[in-house]
């Protein structure tokens, strides 16, 4: 990626800043205050914005597939593609693992024309020296390291795309699935199982009232769970049986879910110049402000 499209991917949320001097210019009619004030909050909201992706960069831990935990965390390896057809850019055939791609008209022709915007969710691999991780981009802040735009006619198209190989980080929620589950798993599934039943006390009695007196004695509950027991044991058994899988996914929460071709420190490097840009043009909105605008 050239130095000129790594500044317009990094820091293209900094662009308008540089319109309110010509809007305030252009503009007269406006009360003279509002441009500094927007700017001003416009800078404090998007320094938060990066500050919180900062912190939550710098202060996770960087985990292996190997190592991996179960929640969020921070994994660093390579990208590569999942068994199947080949995924290519839609409009430059470019074979890649992720794309972002958009087609708009140029401004030139009459008639108005939408935009459009397409996105692969597919999901790809990250590897790493113990192993892999499945990543599910989908709701994914990403940086690629590769985009182009040219001109089709009328239109204008423009790609960005992570290819084979590229260097990988992802942030998010770690999933894993298959292998054998471990003793609280199997506790935790048993106690699940017995309450899904005790939400149908019909049913619990047909199957597990020998005498037939309405209730289930101390002998017959235990019955019931050692019932319960084997459902589990079998089902743990059958997982047991599947390769185990570590995906990566966005989390349940808001915590931020980030893909990009940076190493984790050079990430939080860009987060944190980002976050501290925003609060130094937050500042100088201010003092516009103070100063009447």
């Amino acid at each position: 990626m050239s130095l000129l499209a790594a500044l317009q991917q990094r820091y293209a949320s900094l662009l308008p800043y540089l319109l309110l001097p010509l809007l305030a210019w252009q503009l007269e009619e406006l009360p003279p205050r509002l441009l500094p004030a927007a700017g001003a909050l416009f800078g404090v909201a998007l320094w938060l914005h990066f500050y919180r992706q900062y912190r939550h960069v710098a202060d996770t831990p960087t985990t292996t597939s190997q190592a991996a935990a179960q929640g969020y965390c921070e994994c660093f390896g390579e990208a590569a593609a999942l068994d199947g057809p080949p995924l290519v850019t839609p409009f430059g055939g470019m074979r890649c693992v992720w794309y972002q791609a958009e087609r708009r008209p140029n401004g030139r022709q009459q008639g108005p024309r939408r935009s459009e915007r397409l996105r692969s969710d597919d999901s790809f691999r990250l590897l790493d020296r113990r192993g892999e991780i499945i990543v599910q981009p989908e709701g994914a802040s990403v940086e690629a390291r590769h985009q182009r735009s040219w001109h089709d006619g009328d239109d204008v198209l423009s790609e960005r795309w992570i290819a084979i190989g590229d260097p990988l980080y992802a942030l998010g929620e770690l999933r894993s699935l298959g292998g054998q589950p471990d003793r609280q798993a199997f506790r935790d599934d048993l106690q699940l199982t017995l309450n899904e039943w005790k939400r149908d006390p019909a049913q619990l009695l047909r199957r597990f009232d020998q005498d037939g007196d309405g209730t289930l004695s101390s002998e017959e509950w235990e019955h019931a769970r050692q019932a319960a027991h084997g459902e589990v044991g079998r089902n743990h058994h059958a997982l047991a049986a599947i390769p185990l899988s570590h995906h990566l996914q966005r989390p349940a929460d808001r915590r931020p879910f980030l893909i990009s071709w940076r190493s984790p420190q050079d990430t939080a490097r860009a987060l944190r110049r980002l976050a501290w840009s925003h609060a130094a043009c937050a500042l100088l909105a201010t003092l516009w402000l103070a100063r009447g605008g």
